[in-house]
């Protein structure tokens, strides 16, 4: 019995190596440990902005900086810097706390490409 549990437990151990997850390269403004998280992060922002992954990847080909990926990036930017100054006590909406008050997508985009803000 001995001899049969060491096989298998050597072929688990290589099987759950060899589907490790690899840390999400090419990112520029996001840090992510996995591509779970980071996956789960760009279906938010899709979602916050109305708008399907094609909007600002090439599909091809995704680190390619497309406009509309620059443009993407920047807002990420002043979103973080928005919550680094002024929400700093209670974290940044680009590690995704639950239930936190904080500038996300959703802030100005609600559900739309173009941002919903309106004046009093």
């Amino acid at each position: 019995m001995k001899n049969l549990l060491i096989p298998f437990f050597a072929t688990v151990l290589l099987l759950s190596i060899g589907f490790a997850e690899e840390k999400p390269k090419n990112l520029q403004i996001l840090d992510f440990e996995s591509m779970r998280a980071l996956k789960k992060y760009m279906k938010t922002v899709s979602k916050d902005i109305g708008e399907k992954c094609t909007f600002c990847h090439d599909m091809n080909d995704k680190s390619i900086d497309t406009e509309h990926k620059l443009i993407a990036r920047e807002m990420m930017k002043m979103q973080k810097n928005l919550n680094k100054s002024f929400f700093a006590q209670i974290g940044d909406s680009l590690l995704h706390h639950e239930n936190v008050l904080q500038i996300s997508c959703w802030t100005c985009h609600r559900g739309s490409k173009n941002t919903q803000l309106i004046q009093p």
